[in-house]
């Protein structure tokens, strides 16, 4: 295979290559605030990088990156697309990519923001119930945490946003896009703040106090750089084996899912998933 990015492939190409391979990597990332010392797209990186080494891993094809969903942060240079636009989008993707004949679909976030993901994750459940022709593909969410003892230490760590991880990945892959000596941190009040909860950039509000009532969200105005973790810790070397870390854990597991699909596709038999969440609707 001459090249392992889809978008660099003719047509002729991805018509051989489909004739022996349906498995397809796509990553999203997201145009948003990483403080002073990282590019605005941090999280486009986050998702091409790891893309392309589960691509050389499996010998399969990346296509090619979205780059916008929604972030939620308001510093500039931040682009927000709201969560049912985006996923409006992937679904008609992930529709495209099926009807041309690929089968497992691994989507790769760069970004780690909850509320594009949750709000994906549902769009595509309903998706693959409204349209059977999309029951036949396998599409899987790829994310360093669910394979990663390292991607996980990061989290408990209370290391987000713009921090070691994020540096180190820059300073492995991407070096001449990380600017150290620009490196800054909002006041020690407001690092830790988000260091303890990442969510905690959003100041939200309503009239009454009540759940029920939708709320008012605006990033606190009081955060200025928006860096979540330790990023001064960053080395290149840490980049590279978080990188490494998260492959191993994920890949055989990757190879699996595709053996399995394929041979429920064969055979019809279905893994049953219970939903045990009872009244869901009381909860809203």
């Amino acid at each position: 295979m001459r090249t392992h990015a889809m978008g660099e492939m003719t047509v002729k190409e991805v018509r051989e290559y489909l004739k022996h391979n349906q498995t397809v990597i796509f990553p999203y990332g997201v145009v948003e605030q990483h403080g002073y010392h990282l590019p605005l797209s941090m999280d486009i990186h986050n998702a091409e990088i790891l893309a392309c080494r589960m691509a050389e891993e499996l010998d399969c094809i990346v296509a090619p990156c979205l780059n916008y969903c929604f972030s939620g942060g308001q510093l500039p240079g931040t682009i927000n697309v709201k969560p049912n636009n985006f996923s409006n989008m992937v679904c008609d993707i992930m529709e495209s990519l099926v009807n041309q004949g690929f089968l497992n679909i691994f989507i790769v976030p760069g970004h780690g923001g909850s509320e594009s993901l949750l709000h994906l994750k549902e769009s595509l459940r309903i998706l693959k119930w409204m349209n059977p022709a999309m029951q036949k593909a396998m599409i899987l969410f790829i994310r360093r945490s669910d394979y990663s003892k390292k991607a996980l230490d990061s989290i408990y760590g209370r290391d987000y946003h713009a921090g070691e991880s994020e540096t180190s990945t820059m300073l492995a892959c991407r070096p001449g896009l990380v600017r150290m000596e620009e490196l800054e941190m909002d006041t020690p009040e407001i690092a830790e703040m988000m260091r303890e909860d990442p969510d905690a950039y959003q100041l939200r509000t309503n009239f009454t106090g009540l759940h029920q009532e939708i709320v008012n969200t605006v990033q606190r105005p009081e955060i200025k750089v928006g860096v979540m973790g330790y990023p001064e810790r960053a080395k290149a070397e840490t980049g590279v084996k978080n990188l490494d870390d998260a492959i191993r854990g994920m890949i055989p597991v990757l190879k699996k899912a595709i053996v399995q699909a394929e041979k429920a596709r064969k055979t019809g038999k279905m893994v049953e998933i219970a939903d045990t969440e009872k009244l869901k609707m009381l909860k809203l």
